[in-house]
């Protein structure tokens, strides 16, 4: 009778250990909700360049939106969204909602510097652009009195 009363106990156990692990699986994604995970740019980025790209992963979402315009996902929950950057400081928020309703958010904060000397820069631009056209002109003008 012994042996018969620990082979119960061990199937009983065993069945038991089988509805936990077949619970936590199934389980899972309730229980872990949503994540985000933002591989590029780092919180904090600073550039100079106003078109910037988000790419990142989403975890357990089925929903996934960048300053609140829907962004595709594909099958692995990966993400690339582009965004134009505001000169100055730019806060950027990701949000992500999982099959249960229930929401993550993540923000970014990036800094778009300008040139401090920005009207210098357009000035010397214009400048030379003058320079090359009347260099072109002089040139043409020679050309044609060559002949």
């Amino acid at each position: 009778m012994e042996g018969r009363k620990i082979i119960q106990w061990w199937r009983g156990g065993l069945g038991v250990a089988i509805v936990v692990v077949y619970s936590y699986f199934v389980l899972d994604d309730y229980v872990r909700g949503p994540r985000i995970v933002i591989e590029s740019p780092l919180n904090g980025y600073s550039t100079t360049t106003p078109a910037i790209v988000i790419i990142g992963r989403g975890i357990h979402t089925n929903n996934l939106s960048i300053n609140g315009a829907q962004t595709p996902v594909d099958l692995n929950g990966n993400f690339r969204g582009q965004l134009i950057l505001a000169p100055g400081y730019n806060i950027i928020k990701i949000t992500a909602k999982d099959n249960y309703e229930r929401t993550v958010e993540k923000t970014l904060e990036i800094v778009l510097v300008r040139p401090k000397n920005d009207a210098e820069v357009v000035a010397t631009t214009t400048a030379k652009v003058e320079e090359f056209i009347e260099t072109t002109e002089t040139q043409a003008t020679t050309t044609i009195n060559q002949f």
